[in-house]
């Protein structure tokens, strides 16, 4: 198993100096990008169904899309991060994603709404947290891990921020003006911050790289089972994310106490992203992962027997919520642990296009297995052992020996 680069002390302390400013310019940028591009539809689709007359398939679908867009550019986003650095590729994201809200301000009918979702798609491949990560490894690769935790902290106040900043400029001023100012953030706060703070250089040579760059990154079994092990634990969190409170009131309880209960599950995302940044290069990131896939396991297991009890309720969004916040640092973290530190950018993106596939089709065919009759309780059952099944491939992928040459010459992922 490669080094821990946690565990090689060459210029940590100047790296550890400049997570103090670092971190917190990249956390304004990942809470506006999660918060316009993946959070602000939940809020803004009601208006937006009333003044265009669209269905829900329309309204949702094309942020679906716009997904499944972001899957099929991440693996692009991540060679040219390996290749330019993160400033080009996170900067463009800024001006994508600004492009993107601008057409969906003035969006008349569904062509000008589905081709804002397909450039807010690209936007997200660009700009969220796996080319952070990436862009992160660049700058401060001895404090990787200490990075991501610190980041996705900030993260984990996405939704806080813009469900109900959404909602208010949507009452004050309406949904299209919302999305206007979506796009003036984007450009006047997260490009100059990404311009300023990122990397940028030629030929596919970071600064101080060495003469001769390593061939692409080349996917073995390891990496293929890690893939699905995201996958599977990526649909669970799509799925509960558009039914989490349908779900609850299905266990009894009514729907007052439902949103309370799934209210606790964002507070719960940071409390273990608090708690995986204190033991943070003390553990390694692969048993970090293992606890995590396992208590979310416990977690769906736990609402499936569950009844009306507060006390159930509470313990199960305790669980979830920081299972869910802790494997968002696992995905960024376990690959440089299990694949060594080169190509960052071509390893996040090639996992990141699996994730996104999923979660983009997780709601449908979980809706889907509703319509045609199969129970709440045999669905979210279901999940339960997605959750098992995604901890399996875990455990399969990090014990499988390394092949002894893991970079060599070929396309990467």
């Amino acid at each position: 198993m490669p080094a821990d680069p946690e565990s090689l002390p060459s210029a940590a302390p100047a790296d550890l100096r400049k997570l103090l400013w670092l971190i917190p310019a990249l956390g304004i940028g990942q809470i506006i990008s999660w918060g316009t591009l993946f959070y602000s539809l939940a809020v803004l689709a009601k208006p937006i169904r009333a003044e265009l007359g669209f269905s829900d398939l329309l309204t949702f679908g094309a942020f679906t899309l716009g997904l499944l867009t972001s899957g099929a550019v991440a693996p692009y986003a991540g060679r040219w991060i390996d290749r330019y650095g993160g400033r080009r590729v996170m900067a463009g994201g800024s001006v994508v994603a600004a492009a993107g809200f601008v057409i969906l301000g003035l969006a008349t009918g569904p062509i000008g709404y589905v081709a804002g979702w397909l450039l807010a798609g690209c936007a997200m491949a660009a700009s969220l947290y796996d080319p952070a990560f990436a862009s992160l490894h660049q700058i401060v690769p001895h404090v990787y891990r200490r990075a991501v935790s610190g980041l996705t902290l900030f993260g984990g106040f996405a939704s806080t921020v813009f469900w109900p900043l959404s909602n208010l400029l949507a009452e004050r001023w309406g949904w299209r003006e919302a999305f206007l100012t979506f796009a003036a953030l984007h450009l006047l706060v997260c490009l100059p911050i990404y311009l300023a703070l990122l990397p940028s250089f030629r030929g596919g040579r970071s600064p101080g790289a060495a003469a001769s760059d390593p061939p692409p990154f080349v996917p073995d079994r390891r990496y293929y089972w890690l893939a699905a092990s995201f996958a599977l634990a990526t649909f669970i969190l799509g799925a509960m994310a558009a039914f989490l409170i349908t779900a609850l009131v299905s266990r009894g309880f009514t729907m007052e106490q439902a949103v309370w209960i799934a209210a606790l599950v964002g507070p719960m995302q940071v409390a273990g992203r608090i708690v995986e940044l204190t033991f943070a290069g003390r553990i390694p990131a692969t048993r970090v992962g293992i606890v995590a896939l396992s208590v979310m396991s416990l977690a769906l297991l736990l609402l499936t027997a569950m009844n009306d009890a507060i006390l159930l309720g509470c313990l199960f969004a305790a669980a979830y919520g920081s299972a869910n916040g802790v494997l968002t640092i696992v995905r960024g973290t376990v690959p440089a642990e299990l694949f060594g530190r080169e190509r960052q950018g071509s390893l996040l993106g090639g996992l990141a296009r699996f994730a996104f596939f999923s979660t983009a089709i997780a709601p449908a065919l979980f809706a889907g297995a509703l319509s045609i009759g199969v129970p709440m309780t045999g669905a979210i059952a279901a999940l339960a052992g997605f959750a098992m099944a995604s901890l399996g491939c875990f455990l399969v992928a990090i014990r499988l020996p390394a092949p002894a040459k893991v970079y060599r010459e070929s396309r990467s992922v």
